[in-house]
């Protein structure tokens, strides 16, 4: 009797995954616009757009660094003007299990119950709308110091990383912070809606 054997191609390893976006990532946002522009300045704009954002969430964690009072809450309005600018593409790709780990995120402990879950959502995505928020208000404004010398190239690499790096997560971080409001919203009136009947 002749056995039929299946082979399966093997599976790469996830470091191999890991490491092989991040040079998809790295080599077509930084290193492809410079070898064709024949600049190196689509690489220090690129640079630039990223860099800081490691520092700002450093002093962000320490507490030197928060976000202005009026940019806490939410606006209803908000969701809906990100989801027709394409946020939704960008959570798609986020969402995967694979993109913390090629931002060198090391996947947190599950958390104990649902209280905790919406702390550590709220902590992680108000810290990345710091940083990303602080990195885009820098950026921007060397954006515009380079159009105030007749640099529109330049300035027009720097404005588009801007938005690309910075500018939409932050609208993916503040759409899933007013998802977290909403959610604690309704859980505070379920309890409140609770507390009332059992007092009947």
């Amino acid at each position: 009797m002749n056995s039929i054997e299946v082979s399966r191609s093997p599976m790469i390893p996830m470091w191999v995954q890991v490491w092989g976006l991040r040079i998809l990532f790295l080599g077509g946002l930084g290193v492809l616009p410079t070898v064709l522009t024949g600049s190196p300045f689509p690489a220090l704009a690129f640079v630039l757009a990223s860099g800081l954002n490691v520092l700002f969430f450093v002093w962000f964690m320490r507490g030197a660094l928060n976000l202005p009072r009026f940019l806490v809450a939410v606006h209803p309005m908000e969701p809906v003007l990100y989801r027709w600018l394409g946020v939704g593409f960008v959570k798609r790709i986020v969402a995967t299990r694979v993109w913390p780990l090629m931002i060198g995120w090391e996947p947190p402990p599950k958390p104990k119950n649902r209280k905790e879950l919406f702390v550590r959502i709220e902590l992680s995505t108000m810290g990345a709308e710091v940083s990303h928020g602080a990195t885009f208000v820098l950026t921007s404004f060397v954006a515009l110091l380079l159009l105030a010398v007749g640099r529109f190239p330049e300035a027009v690499w720097i404005v588009a990383f801007n938005v690309l790096l910075n500018g939409y997560p932050v609208m993916l971080q503040r759409a899933n912070r007013w998802r977290v409001q909403q959610i604690r919203a309704s859980t505070r009136h379920g309890d409140l809606a609770s507390e009332r009947a059992s007092a009947y």
